[in-house]
């Protein structure tokens, strides 16, 4: 052996270790973030370890879970789905609507919300895989119609008078954590398993990198992402029906901008860690709760609270690009 020869065997295992650090690098450098964050912050200001605090931002962030876990869906599929803030909006006030103008039980008044918004989702699913619109396209312009049916059906008035039992979700705890939380946890639960335990997933994900060949092999590509965008909008029921327990009304206020963008936030950011490059549920989680606990510090701490845009906005354009840099450096050593 030449030492030439010698001098490449024993740099290619040391480069390999590298990329290798880099990879858990960049897989496990969100996580780190998180935990490191919320260190600082217990132990800067009493108050954010307090448990009232705690069930305070599991709370404020249950809804924005269950959003993102509706529109991770068809996202593997490589399809946005603008509209599921709008379909949470109008299928709690169908909903409200129902229970309290027309004395329709209750549960009965919850499910047909649920169907309202899976309707809405077939739509958007039949306009992106039948018709063959652009989804983005698709979806924004079915927002904005649901907003002006919104304020149609409302005169811009909330629906009150709520049933009781439907609001106390919102306070209620089991084992000490509220129940809206719990349900978030396990929307999240199934969606994780859905989208990578599953046929379903995995045939998703094909579609998603690479579409005309998912159809050449036989995968029913427009089936799929017409499922991806009911599924989608059945998640976006259950944040309806979680926003009439957290409100106590059905508020045509709700603006549905202000829901989706921190959900979709999260998505990419959790797209930057543990399997980078794609949109997964475990990713999503943490840079759900980096967020929120960036944001709870901060306000404890004295800041305004328009600092939640400038965090939401700066968390995601550093991550993205510190996940850019890890992967560009990686592979360069490959």
């Amino acid at each position: 052996m030449s030492a030439e020869d010698l001098a490449g065997s024993i740099a290619r295992p040391r480069t390999a270790g590298t990329g290798r650090a880099l990879l858990l690098a960049e897989r496990f450098a969100l996580p780190a973030i998180m935990v490191v964050t919320a260190v600082v912050f217990w132990v800067t200001q009493p108050a954010f370890g307090t448990s009232a605090n705690i069930q305070a931002i599991l709370s404020s962030q249950s809804v924005i879970l269950v959003l993102a876990m509706g529109m991770i869906v068809p996202l593997i599929a490589g399809n946005f789905d603008l509209s599921i803030g709008s379909i949470a909006s109008l299928s709690s006030i169908v909903a409200a609507k129902l229970m309290v103008e027309q004395g329709v039980p209750v549960l009965l008044a919850l499910a047909l919300g649920l169907v309202c918004a899976m309707a809405i989702g077939a739509f958007n699913g039949y306009l992106v895989a039948y018709a063959n619109l652009d989804a983005l396209i698709a979806t924004l312009g079915s927002s904005i119609v649901m907003t002006g049916i919104i304020s149609w059906i409302t005169n811009d008035l909330a629906v009150t008078g709520i049933p009781s039992g439907i609001t106390r979700l919102a306070i209620t705890p089991v084992l000490g954590v509220p129940i809206l939380v719990l349900l978030a946890l396990l929307a999240a639960a199934v969606v994780a398993y859905l989208t990578a335990q599953t046929p379903f997933g995995r045939r998703l994900t094909a579609i998603g990198s690479n579409r005309n060949a998912a159809d050449l092999v036989g995968i029913g590509v427009r089936r799929l992402q017409l499922v991806s965008f009911v599924i989608s909008g059945f998640f976006g029921g259950i944040a309806g029906i979680m926003l009439l327990a957290q409100q106590g009304s059905g508020s045509p206020a709700v603006n549905p901008i202000s829901l989706i963008l921190p959900a979709l936030a999260a998505l990419f950011l959790g797209a930057s860690a543990i399997t980078p490059g794609q949109f997964n549920v475990l990713g999503t989680l943490i840079g759900l709760t980096l967020v929120s606990v960036l944001v709870s510090g901060l306000i404890l701490a004295g800041a305004n609270t328009w600092v939640q845009s400038i965090v939401t906005g700066g968390a995601l354009i550093l991550a993205v690009a510190t996940s850019t840099a890890l992967r560009r450096r990686r592979l360069g050593m490959r």
